[in-house]
């Protein structure tokens, strides 16, 4: 229990004087390792290096690498188009738009940040133009974009099956049923709100409109049947999956969208950027959570929990509450890499299947990605809309009990995310 305290009371310190998440977790690897009576900085310097020698890590930087591709290429209009061609003709149309632009380009992305920078850019101005308010169309790009981390090619579904080794093609899989959901029900709100605040629609396109916009969307439609269907069929591992979807990505964009050689070195740089950022807080989390598990820190959480009681459902509901807590001081990568090696083992003591476990911790981590006072979607956000935090907040209120309606559904019926990776 000593270890968990340090380890609490020291990330809570680096995290008050804002330190940099990354560096904030070194230094609480450190103070643990000296709180252990490890001595030798060595032992520091190699968790450092052999936790992040994981052959499916592999799959961040190729997937980094093919969502920097297609942006470069503009493939995010192009699924502005097909969404509108699609839903907007519904009452707050735009709207629409964005949630289902949200869903396309998050089988391209995998990344929330990605996803609000892309489609947010675009969009946010756009319905502010057409008569939406501009909190309105903040929120439902924030609330939209959580779904990049939940549908495949998910990155923190990546991280989560190298920590806990479990299959990452059926985590994949997991994630696409709770992405749908997430986004119809936004849908569902954007139908109520927009009637009452009478929002416009978009006016009908002929078919013949519609075939010329799927004729130019088909390719970014095309990357995550691609994925999904390889990794169901067995074809390739979801790390082989990263790298076909580099090497789709240069030859659509060269083929089809006109990116010049000239253009990857900057490509290739941001790609690096991100992936190092990345891989840093992955190194730092992966040392500190081995001193964990050097100090029994599962084990004695697990008996702690038992103690307390032996329902599985109780369990969940305390999970969800923790997880909910930990998602608004701690952005959801580090957070993975903290809480993983602790809780999953505490989750299978009681009976908890991996991949429903799997899906529970990033549904619920990614709301934190839009919940103050770190959510790192809602800065980008207001970046973009030049809006205050509270009005974004304010505004995402009826989202967040959406939101934690799905959560809910997801961690008590785990048939509706279980079925489909049963199919590998």
């Amino acid at each position: 229990m000593d270890s968990i305290l340090i380890f609490l009371g020291s990330l809570l310190g680096m995290t008050i004087l804002g330190v940099p998440i990354a560096f904030g977790i070194g230094i609480t690897s450190i103070i643990l390792m000296f709180s252990l009576g490890m001595n030798d900085p060595m032992i520091l310097a190699r968790r450092l290096v052999t936790g992040i020698d994981v052959y499916t890590l592999l799959a961040i930087p190729f997937f980094m690498l093919a969502g920097e591709i297609m942006n470069k290429a503009g493939l995010v209009q192009d699924i502005l188009k097909f969404s509108n061609a699609i839903v907007g003709r519904i009452r707050g149309g735009l709207a629409h738009v964005n949630v289902v632009s949200s869903m396309l380009f998050a089988g391209i992305s995998g990344s929330a940040v990605a996803d609000t920078s892309a489609i947010g850019s675009l969009v946010i101005p756009m319905m502010e133009k057409d008569g939406y308010d501009r909190p309105f169309s903040s929120a439902i790009t924030s609330a939209s974009s959580i779904i990049g981390v939940i549908i495949p090619p998910s990155i923190p579904m990546i991280i989560l099956g190298s920590i806990a080794q479990i299959s990452i093609a059926k985590l994949f899989l997991a994630g696409a049923i709770p992405g749908i959901l997430v986004g119809l029900s936004l849908m569902g709100l954007t139908v109520y709100l927009s009637k009452k605040r009478n929002y416009p629609k978009s006016g009908r396109i002929t078919f013949v409109e519609f075939l010329a916009v799927f004729k130019n969307t088909i390719w970014a439609l095309i990357l995550p049947f691609i994925i999904l269907m390889g990794i169901i069929g067995g074809f390739f591992t979801a790390t082989e999956a990263g790298a076909i979807a580099v090497v789709y990505g240069i030859i659509i964009s060269f083929v089809f969208y006109g990116v010049k050689l000239k253009d990857y070195p900057e490509i290739i740089r941001n790609a690096a950027f991100n992936t190092g950022i990345v891989m840093l807080v992955c190194a730092t989390a992966m040392s500190l959570t081995w001193f964990l598990a050097t100090a029994q820190t599962p084990q004695v959480l697990t008996t702690f929990l038992t103690s307390l009681t032996d329902n599985k459902f109780v369990f969940l509901l305390l999970l969800n509450i923790l997880l909910f807590l930990v998602g608004m001081v701690i952005d959801l990568t580090p957070a993975l890499f903290l809480l993983v090696p602790i809780l999953y083992p505490v989750s299978q003591a009681y009976g908890i299947d991996p991949i429903h476990f799997g899906v529970i911790m990033v549904a619920n981590l990614s709301i934190g990605l839009i919940t103050p006072p770190v959510g790192t979607v809602l800065y980008v956000a207001t970046s973009i809309s030049k809006i205050k935090l509270e009005q974004l907040v304010r505004e995402l209120i009826p989202m967040y009990i959406v939101l934690f309606a799905i959560l809910l559904v997801i961690t008590y019926i785990p048939s509706v995310i279980l079925w489909l990776p049963s199919l590998i």
